[in-house]
């Protein structure tokens, strides 16, 4: 117990110093989680909320601390990072001089910049081990590199994260319906549920009807749940899995399914309500991270603000235009981030465009987790934003819209773009005069000026389409033997089909 106190108090003081993290004193950390788990069934010490998320800053002292270690980052940049380098030559700024008000001297680092040279934002001198890359639904493939401490560390903010929010516990089975190309997160989960002795599957974003045998099936692990407990998912593979579902006849009796972990899309509210009318009652953790920005990540509280650890991250949020303008507050803007010391140390950016547009609070929080920054929403990317006399229209409203509206299949397949009197509207389902109304009520009443709506019977026929998360494939097998893998799904169907009629379903 005596070490286990020795390396709390270690990892509280990097957290609140910003010092490097000590792997050893991280791993005894864990173990005593552990034990103390072990001995009394769960860590519920008061104390554990202000070591796993740093102490509770006041606003000036925040600013202190996050222009200190902005100050430090950029120094590092210019000296030791060939990109950097340059924006600090270029500039004429003297990185010494930089602090959470004269940031915004700083040029803004564009997604396309780190995309075209990765190896430009590593700093000199680091331990590259890891390229972490994202999964370019929305475009080419963005890499960061990571020590292999680094990547340990993440690993273990997510088991930490785990102990306290208990969604993970010993008993479960967690099925992880993500792409294992998402490096880090499938990482920093499996370490996690390993680290709290729950059991994991990385099952990917194979075929639904696969996901859901497997999801259905009896797994008899001693200690642990009969069924699948947890999930993680994208919310358009969840829907792909719920339509699925659906379609052979499914039903809540079926699954021993608990909670959902999502991220990477919205989650919206008609995909919760049919998730459980198939699965069955259902708790949603849902979560905001980003590949480049890791270890910064928000979480939803009860009121539905995304709150996130300001330790982590210098959070901007600048205006719609590309002035680089800080937004009023309760306004829309992109969110522009910098991770801090001591949690990155091999690929440092400053000032890095997400190209996400976020809502900020109008009000400061008075939620259960008001110690926290937070933002209002995630509203969807800045380049699927269409702007209009009336203002902006974003992704989350015509969505939340559209899958509000049972006799759209789920995930929606939709497009929207501006045109003379508003908001043009594409969805694929199936026409009929009733659905049309249904659809257009339901965007107008989510703000969307709806001018035009397009109503089509296929994917191929929608003109601009939003990518979805659930029609990434994984690599080459996918490239190099369609048939085949048309195939094994061909069959796999079939298999579900023959299971349901066994069941007497339709």
């Amino acid at each position: 117990m005596f070490v286990s106190a020795i390396a709390a108090a270690r990892f509280g003081m990097s957290m609140t110093l910003g010092r490097p993290f000590h792997r050893r004193s991280l791993d005894r950390l864990l173990d005593g989680m552990r034990a103390a788990q072990r001995e009394f069934g769960t860590v519920t010490a008061a104390e554990d909320d202000d070591l796993l998320g740093g102490a509770a800053l006041d606003p000036e002292t925040r600013r202190l601390v996050q222009g200190r270690r902005l100050r430090t980052q950029a120094v590092r940049a210019a000296r030791e990072t060939d990109f950097y380098a340059e924006v600090f030559r270029r500039s004429g700024i003297d990185p010494a001089g930089v602090d959470h008000d004269s940031v915004s001297a700083i040029p803004v680092t564009s997604k396309q910049a780190l995309r075209d040279d990765p190896s430009g934002f590593v700093r000199k001198g680091a331990s590259p081990a890891h390229g972490c890359s994202t999964t370019g639904t929305t475009g080419r493939a963005t890499t960061v590199w990571l020590s292999d401490d680094e990547l340990h560390l993440m690993a273990t903010l997510a088991a930490l994260a785990h102990f306290q929010s208990r969604t993970f516990r010993p008993q479960d089975q967690i099925l992880l319906g993500i792409s294992p190309r998402n490096r880090i997160a499938a990482h920093a989960t499996a370490f996690a549920a390993a680290a709290v002795g729950a059991v994991v599957r990385i099952g990917g974003m194979v075929a639904p009807e696969q996901t859901l045998a497997t999801l259905a099936e009896h797994h008899p692990i001693p200690g642990h749940t009969s069924r699948i407990s947890v999930l993680t998912a994208h919310p358009s593979y969840l829907a792909l899995l719920v339509e699925t579902a659906r379609g052979l006849g499914y039903g809540p009796a079926d699954f021993g399914l608990e909670r959902v972990l999502v991220g990477g899309e919205i989650l919206t509210p008609g995909l919760r309500r049919r998730a459980q009318e198939v699965f069955g009652e259902l708790e949603f953790d849902e979560n905001y991270a980003l590949t480049e920005l890791v270890p910064f990540g928000g979480i939803r509280c009860e009121r539905g603000h995304v709150h996130y650890e300001p330790t982590t991250c210098l959070v901007e949020v600048l205006d719609l235009h590309g002035r680089c303008l800080p937004v009023a507050d309760g306004e829309p803007g992109v969110l522009v981030g910098t991770p801090l010391p001591p949690f990155r140390d091999t690929t440092l950016l400053l000032r890095y465009d997400t190209e996400d547009v976020v809502q900020t609070l109008a009000h400061p929080p008075d939620c259960t987790m008001s110690r926290l920054p937070a933002l209002a929403q995630l509203l969807g990317k800045r380049r699927q934003a269409v702007g209009h006399d009336d203002g902006w229209t974003f992704v989350r409203p015509v969505v939340e819209a559209l899958e509000s509206v049972d006799g759209v299949p789920l995930p929606a397949r939709f497009g929207f773009w501006r045109t003379r009197g508003g908001v043009a509207v594409e969805v694929m389902a199936p026409d009929s005069p009733g659905l049309r109304t249904e659809v257009g009520v339901a965007l107008e009443r989510h703000g969307v000026p709806l001018a035009e709506l397009r109503v089509v019977q296929s994917q191929d026929e929608l003109l601009h389409p939003l990518p979805l998360r659930c029609d990434l494939r994984e690599g080459d097998f996918a490239r190099a033997a369609p048939t085949v893998a048309s195939a094994v799904t061909a069959v796999t169907a079939s298999e579900m089909s023959a299971v349901a009629g066994r069941r007497g379903r339709p």
